[in-house]
């Protein structure tokens, strides 16, 4: 295959890896990464910042190819020692990543699961410490992860899912993306 860019490789690469481990996280990946793309471009980003982004969501959980099988894949909840070991995706994503043609998505990979009150992970990061990709991520990522089935939960409906990101608004989301993505996610009321 030819690609256009030494970018487009890494990328090709990387989700060719993540296919072949967990395809659900693959394509939880693709989902992710369009409802990034559509909210930045709501936003009215630079399609250079809307193609970044939609980049980034496409590589947000690669360090879960680190991550082992028996915590990846594990029908259930995840004890406190799997848990650890799954919050370490994000860390390990941006290692892959940062030394490569993809090292400008690092911050965003890195800072994915951050929480707009402090209480997120890996580094405990808050409000405007977050690169803004990373909370438009955060949104895109939380919704996806609730409306579709995982090995540990069934999908929630539409309304209920927008009214947890409402309920996360301040606390778990920058409060003003929050309201952005909700109006753009209106119609599903």
């Amino acid at each position: 295959m030819k690609y256009t860019s030494p970018r487009q490789a890494f990328i090709e690469a990387y989700l060719s890896a993540l296919r072949l481990r967990d395809l659900e996280t693959c394509r939880h990946s693709l989902r992710v990464s369009r409802l990034a793309y559509e909210m930045a471009r709501e936003l009215a980003w630079s399609e250079d910042r809307c193609r970044k982004i939609k980049e980034g969501a496409l590589l947000h959980d690669l360090g879960k190819l680190a991550t082992p099988d028996a915590v990846l894949l594990k029908p259930g909840r995840l004890n406190e020692q799997e848990w650890r070991q799954m919050r370490n995706h994000p860390a390990e994503g941006a290692r892959l990543v940062s030394s490569t043609p993809l090292n400008d998505l690092t911050p965003m990979i890195l800072q994915h699961h951050e929480r707009w009150d402090g209480g997120g992970y890996p580094v405990g990061l808050k409000t405007s410490e977050i690169c803004e990709e990373a909370r438009v991520l955060a949104l895109a990522d939380a919704y996806d992860a609730m409306v579709c089935r995982r090995r540990y939960h069934d999908p929630l409906p539409p309304r209920e899912v927008l009214r947890r990101i409402e309920e996360g608004r301040g606390t778990q989301f920058d409060p003003e993306l929050a309201d952005s993505f909700l109006a753009l996610h209106r119609p599903l009321r």
